[in-house]
């Protein structure tokens, strides 16, 4: 198959996270790290949405805080949901032009707003553009949907045309891949950071 089309995942794809001062974060605040968030539901369903988008900060501030160490204020919290995200390096920049130079390139992210003013500060200081790297960008807190959920593959095929046999999609969550891959994407799952390895052998038998 010659692909057209690459869905790209923002977080731990594009953006590299930082797991580790993740965890430091989230343990000064009294919460567990970010892989047992499923063990505790009452609090990682509202942190989900807010982390999603899909949730207001007020709401989310009320309902995860209880489970915070007394004392916790809310800056600190909002820190610990954001102290994972991390850098673009310079030649991921790189990368994603050349992409966009021979395929139709999208980013599809699952994203609170004051998550993606972050990452516009990240291109606005490397001198890039979205434009440069992307043709359309989707996100989860403008979309009111967000990954896994198939909905939100359909409004990307909806919005662009795009072909699911067509199209590879990259993310490092093996849920959204799964979900990609039912809709007929050919959905690969990504190491934390690692896309340029990931992506670069794919491409080449792609050729």
């Amino acid at each position: 198959m010659k692909y057209k089309n690459i869905i790209l995942d923002l977080a731990g794809v594009v953006l590299n996270l930082d797991l580790e001062r993740d965890s430091r974060a989230l343990n000064a605040v009294g919460l567990p790290p970010f892989p047992r968030f499923p063990d505790y539901p009452e609090m990682s369903v509202p942190a989900m949405k807010y982390l999603n988008g899909l949730m207001p900060v007020d709401e989310f501030l009320v309902r995860v805080k209880p489970f915070c160490k007394p004392g916790t204020t809310d800056e600190q919290l909002l820190w610990a949901m954001d102290a994972v995200l991390d850098i673009i390096p310079k030649e991921r920049f790189d990368f994603l032009i050349g992409l966009h130079n021979i395929y139709n390139v999208y980013l599809l992210s699952n994203i609170y707003e004051s998550a993606w003013q972050y990452v516009l500060g990240l291109f606005r200081d490397s001198g890039h553009t979205l434009d440069e790297c992307f043709h359309k960008v989707f996100l989860s807190y403008e979309l009111g949907l967000a990954k896994p959920d198939h909905s939100i593959f359909q409004a990307v095929i909806d919005h662009t045309g795009i072909i699911p046999e067509e199209t590879l999609f990259l993310d490092d969550g093996k849920a959204n891949v799964d979900s990609a891959a039912q809709m007929g994407f050919h959905a690969v799952l990504v190491p934390n950071n690692k896309l340029e390895e990931t992506l670069s052998g794919i491409i080449s038998c792609n050729q």
